[in-house]
């Protein structure tokens, strides 16, 4: 069943509307301030709102509804006494969707309220459709940049949950950074790029169980500018947020790191944030020239590294979240084995 909120001072325009309307569920509030209270809480399918209230017309009302994001696209009907174009005109520049004189026809006023619910209802439903399919692209296109990633991956015989672990931790540092959840979905899908420049190196090299000799790793560093080349020339966003991840992801902050030697703030922030995930998981996992730390080990690295290797606001936030990123970490640990 369909909502109505009716905003009135008057009782008795309130039980007027309410008899006309037995086919709704019907709300009611008789001053503005709880009709803007109601309106957020109800989520009703069209507000019926009289402009002469005393503390807070009609127009006030109107106007910080359309001020708060989740209640802004309810239909508002404008119920009045007043006569004449300029009323109106008011109304509408406010956002309502018509303009009903008091008194009221009962057939004119049951019309013009099915024909709002019924193109609100319409709209919110295409809206979800929309936002369904939307989710379905997101996530299809997570998994296809998933799979390419894994090649290189694979390629390296690095554990296979490596790349959504970092992507995971990624996502999770860049919210606690303040981002929105849309610039941290787009961090998320990128980083799971950081390493596809690896398809580019000789197995010898990628796979070798012991210390690489200083020519080998020299082969080793080119990854990040091999994946930034393959990423580049995209004309997607986050394709272009992928290749400065994979070209920066091994950047230090005091400099030191490579392709580029870049430090501080000039590394861009996706860079310094891949750069602590990438290196978080990888401590904890074991690998073919390493076996996995122990989480106090990797605990005092990182503190020891804090404004050294990484950018120290970041490393803070693992920090003083680390043992949410650990249970976080054994969590995807234990998904993959189930």
């Amino acid at each position: 069943m369909a909502k109505i909120l009716i905003i009135d001072d008057t009782p008795e325009y309130i039980s007027m509307l309410t008899s006309l309307l037995p086919e709704y569920e019907v709300f009611a509030a008789k001053d503005g301030k709880k009709g803007l209270q109601l309106a957020e809480t109800v989520m009703p399918d069209l507000i019926l709102l009289d402009i002469n209230m005393p503390l807070m017309t009609g127009y006030e009302v109107c106007r910080r509804l359309k001020n708060i994001e989740h209640v802004r696209q309810i239909p508002i009907i404008f119920l009045t006494a007043n006569d004449g174009s300029d009323f109106e005109e008011i109304g509408f520049k406010l956002g309502a969707v018509d303009y009903i004189c008091k008194p009221f026809n009962a057939m004119v006023l049951k019309a013009r309220v099915k024909t709002h619910v019924d193109l609100y209802r319409l709209q919110a439903n295409l809206q979800q459709q929309v936002d369904k399919n939307t989710e379905e692209i997101r996530k299809l296109n997570y998994e296809i940049t998933y799979i390419s990633a894994s090649i290189a991956e694979m390629k390296s015989k690095e554990t296979g949950q490596h790349l959504r672990r970092v992507s995971e931790f990624c996502y999770l540092l860049c919210k606690f950074l303040g981002k929105d959840e849309t610039e941290c979905e787009h961090v998320k899908i990128a980083s799971v790029l950081h390493d596809i420049g690896k398809v580019g190196i000789p197995d010898k090299i990628l796979n070798k169980p012991e210390k690489l000799t200083e020519d080998e790793w020299k082969i080793m560093k080119t990854h990040s500018v091999l994946g930034y080349n393959m990423l580049v020339d995209s004309e997607f966003k986050v394709m272009q947020l992928a290749a400065q991840i994979a070209l920066e992801h091994h950047e230090r902050w005091d400099g030191l790191g490579y392709p580029h030697g870049t430090s501080g703030e000039s590394i861009s922030l996706v860079g310094r944030i891949c750069a602590v995930a990438d290196v978080f998981d990888s401590l904890l996992d074991k690998r073919v020239y390493k076996e996995p730390w122990s989480e106090i080990r990797v605990k005092e690295y990182f503190e020891s590294m804090k404004g050294i290797q990484f950018d120290p606001h970041i490393t803070a936030i693992l920090l003083d979240n680390f043992d949410m990123f650990i249970h976080t970490w054994k969590s995807l640990l234990n998904a993959k084995r189930t």
